[in-house]
């Protein structure tokens, strides 16, 4: 008897958009349990940075399955894993191989590949040659056009004209191994002059209908909104992960807060001298002077607006306390004679 948990299990995995977590293992039992070779159309290997393959033997021969993501993280997410997975070419391309051959046609749409394998490009890798298969798969759809411009595809990001889906060229690292001209959410089609982009921290391709991206304030860099965990304080404007980590722009070390090279009142990831190595900004340095914790004069000097500013803002709110205190006199004066005549 099938418990209640199986039946929504299965369930659940007959939906388009299926999703297989650490928490299953991505076993072979259960790919099987389900039949995946003949449901499952979206598999996202999302958190199973523990398995080698061999659970996607299984999936061998599907005629159904459209997109493949072996990335092992989740959507938005920057690939580089630390310490490296243990995904390896020997166990998923033989699997791979088998389904963009599959006598019934095959539905594959889109792959996305763990970054561990696009590292190292090298023509003489099993990888490579597989690549070049799933480029011929593609060749042998015949031609397919930008949904918006009615071009031929696959272009590159500069508009060249290619005739691979996915790149083999070694000498462009970024591109290495990366499906072009296909959005990860939906799978349309179209040139990057259109509709579609390519984000530069989850390196997957876009349209506009599925993922909004922003240019990096810093760098000018493409990355999906929702892939920006940082935007300057003064400006508001969005800034990369990577530019953060590697100090192209300002984070204060006491906040946290991050500004853009031009927000910034000071050079990235540099202290104020030789001599002081405070990386703050000047609102946690004005609080530090307020606090008599501020011995640095270069610093002091570097605020010295902030502290005449702070100097006023204090004087004026002395001086409408005093007003208040008289008003407040004043009334008790007036309550009182009231008081009395009655």
């Amino acid at each position: 008897m099938i418990s209640s948990a199986q039946s929504a299990l299965r369930k659940a995995m007959t939906a388009i958009n299926v999703k297989i977590v650490t928490e299953f293992s991505a076993s072979s039992a259960l790919l099987l349990r389900i039949d995946a070779v003949n449901r499952v159309k979206r598999l996202k290997l999302t958190n199973c940075v523990n398995i080698t393959g061999t659970c996607l033997e299984p999936m061998r021969g599907s005629a159904i399955i459209e997109q493949i993501d072996l990335s092992l993280v989740g959507a938005h997410q920057n690939p580089k894993i630390y310490p490296e997975p243990s995904i390896s070419c020997n166990y998923v391309l033989p699997i791979l191989d088998m389904i963009i051959a599959s006598e019934g046609g095959c539905a594959l749409r889109h792959l996305q590949f763990p970054l561990v394998w696009l590292q190292e490009p090298s023509t003489d890798s099993e990888f490579h040659q597989f690549l070049q298969r799933y480029n011929q798969m593609w060749g042998n759809l015949g031609a397919i056009s930008c949904l918006e411009c009615n071009k031929g595809l696959p272009r590159m990001c500069g508009g060249t004209t290619t005739n691979q889906w996915i790149s083999t060229d070694t000498g462009l690292s970024p591109d290495y191994g990366t499906q072009y001209n296909t959005c990860y959410g939906c799978f349309k089609h179209s040139c990057y002059s259109c509709k579609m982009k390519f984000c530069l921290t989850c390196q997957t391709d876009y349209c506009d209908d599925c993922s909004k991206m922003s240019d990096c304030r810093s760098c000018g860099g493409s990355h999906c909104n929702d892939c920006y965990e940082h935007e300057c304080h003064e400006c508001d404007e969005k800034i990369c992960l990577e530019c953060v980590e590697e100090q192209l722009c300002h984070k204060c070390g006491d906040c946290d807060r991050v500004f853009c090279s031009e927000c910034s009142n000071f050079g990235p990831g540099k202290s104020c001298s030789d001599l002081c190595n405070d990386i703050c900004c000047d609102d946690c340095r004005l609080r530090r002077f307020l606090q008599g914790e501020q011995d640095c004069a270069e610093c002091n000097k570097r605020i010295a607006p902030l502290i005449v500013r702070e100097s006023i803002a204090s004087r004026g709110l002395k001086e409408e306390v005093e007003r208040l205190k008289a008003e407040n006199e004043e009334l008790k004066r007036e309550n009182k004679e009231l008081r009395s005549r009655h």
